[in-house]
């Protein structure tokens, strides 16, 4: 394993991050661009921006022990465990329904589709905030038999607005490198209320909210690299997500639900459960771990990807990625059959 120096000679070779006990030891493999590159016990490769390189604490080996644990570091890249081909090895649910039966039934639910009135005041959501009242989106409420404000999902909208105000990169920065982690989390915590048609109560809000306190700067360090860092985005996906794991919160939509609102036209938000529904109507090969995961991560965003390119062939035209998140979560589902009386 090679190790590119650069003209600062006190790199370290090999050290620990406090904030990520989870990655185990790391050893120093390229240093440019003020960053340096570490591989590191958990099978990962790992990009420190020099504004961090204060955080990682050096550790002394002898020199068998420095071989030994490179040697390990490389079998880890270059062969992954039984248990992750194990995990991978899925098997395919039959489809629910059909792409022409979505589209008929997105349709049917949003007449003038992404871009019209329905969809826009049930769904999307209006920039700057709801409509004043006897807007669309009290007719909206009319026309679905009950009031917007209890049964609109139209918060995506104010959900990415929410989420560029909050957490714009220089006020993020600045929290962290004052340490206020208080204000860091009440920042997410807006975030996340905001998304709450999105992420679910007990499964994510409460958890996630239960964070204790001692992972939060790693939390911390972890989304600001992962929203606005130069390196690799799946390296970043990796250590949020690797965070998110030891503070036992992990979940798909944890990991992707700031990308999803911050870059909507680029990232998007995951529920595996549908994706790996829609992934069989399409007849696409999802093949994802549980466990979040930045190659996993790269398939669900293909697959949304493939789902938005098929939508234009149809004259179908979503906004981004949220709009896209949206016909699926709307449609994938065959309709319940009628109660009988």
């Amino acid at each position: 394993m090679a190790t590119s120096r650069s003209s600062e000679p006190s790199a370290p070779v090999i050290v620990k991050h406090p904030g990520c006990p989870q990655w185990g030891l790391g050893y120093l493999v390229e240093e440019r661009d003020e960053k340096r590159f570490y591989d590191f016990e958990d099978g990962h490769n790992h990009s420190i921006a020099k504004a961090f390189w204060s955080k990682l604490e050096p550790v002394q080996l002898a020199d068998d022990e420095a071989s030994a644990l490179e040697a390990r570091i490389r079998g880890l890249r270059d062969r992954p465990s039984a248990a992750a081909k194990k995990q991978r090895v899925r098997v395919a649910a039959p489809p629910v329904t059909s792409f022409d039966e979505q589209i008929a039934t997105f349709e049917a639910q949003f007449e003038g589709g992404f871009g019209g009135p329905h969809f826009v005041a049930d769904e999307r959501g209006f920039a700057g905030g709801e409509p004043t009242e006897g807007g669309s989106s009290g007719s909206s409420g009319s026309r679905n038999g009950a009031t917007a404000k209890k049964k609109s999902k139209a918060f995506k909208q104010g959900a990415i607005e929410t989420a560029r105000a909050l957490l714009a990169k220089g006020e993020l920065e600045a929290l962290l490198a004052a340490g206020n982690l208080a204000d860091f989390m009440e920042r997410i915590a807006k975030v996340h209320k905001a998304a709450t048609g999105l992420l679910h109560p007990l499964g994510d809000l409460i958890p996630f909210n239960k964070m204790p306190a001692e992972h939060h700067r790693a939390y911390a360090e972890a989304v600001v690299d992962l929203l606005y860092g130069t390196g690799d985005y799946a390296a970043r996906f990796d250590r949020l997500a690797g965070v998110l794991a030891a503070a036992k919160v992990v979940t798909w939509p944890l990991a992707t639900i700031l990308s999803a609102l911050v870059n909507p036209a680029e990232h998007v938000f995951v529920k595996p459960s549908f994706f790996e529904k829609q992934a069989a109507v399409l007849g696409f090969d999802l093949a994802y771990d549980r466990a979040p995961s930045a190659e996993g991560y790269a398939r669900m965003q293909a697959l949304a990807r493939e789902l938005e390119r098929r939508l234009r062939e149809r004259a179908l035209a979503p906004r981004d990625l949220m709009d896209v998140y949206s016909f699926l979560w709307r449609t994938i589902s065959p309709p319940k059959a009628p109660a009988k009386s």
